[in-house]
């Protein structure tokens, strides 16, 4: 509260954010004016919480043959509301059930490469990610649609051929695969 009556000896203050340090000062005032803060008090760190809040911009897609990249912002350190604090990466392929559930223990890393030599290039996805800490799981984002890496050529071009048209020119032809 902003003011308390003279005769107080305490106040609750509301709304502070969970897991942050706060110190406080008091300032008296009355008719004839207000007088200097007080010191500082003590630093006090609220009590922790599950995070309330989803990493946003989740996306990604391409990346090397066999591979799904999956990105998102990273939470800043206000909404960490705790220790352990890091970030479940979830994915499937469009229409399958089941999500496959990841780890990524570095709150500030904003992207996970799953490798899987089994995976189809240019496959549909859905990925969700949430942040989690000590206290619990916070709530997932919204789900994004992303595609695994295009498959690479597998062989060379063939018919390809190197003509020398004028002295500082070449004409270069190949068949398309």
């Amino acid at each position: 509260p902003s003011d308390i009556e003279g005769n107080m000896e305490s106040a609750t203050v509301i709304d502070l954010i969970p897991w942050m340090e706060y110190e406080f000062r008091i300032i008296a005032t009355n008719t004839l004016g207000t007088g200097e803060p007080s010191m500082p008090s003590q630093r006090i760190r609220t009590e922790g919480a599950p995070p309330n809040v989803a990493p946003s911009d989740v996306g990604g897609g391409g990346g090397s043959n066999r591979e799904l990249t999956i990105t998102w912002m990273p939470l800043s350190r206000e909404y960490h509301y705790g220790n352990n604090f890091g970030y479940i990466v979830a994915f499937k392929p469009f229409g399958e059930k089941e999500w496959r559930r990841v780890t990524v223990t570095n709150p500030e890393i904003g992207r996970y490469v799953h490798k899987d030599e089994s995976m189809p290039p240019s496959t549909q996805y859905q990925v969700k990610v949430k942040a989690f800490n000590n206290k619990g799981d916070g709530p997932f984002s919204l789900t994004a649609v992303i595609y695994s890496a295009q498959d690479g050529p597998h062989s060379p071009t063939s018919g390809s051929a190197l003509f020398s048209v004028y002295f500082m020119e070449d004409l270069c032809s190949w068949l398309p695969l």
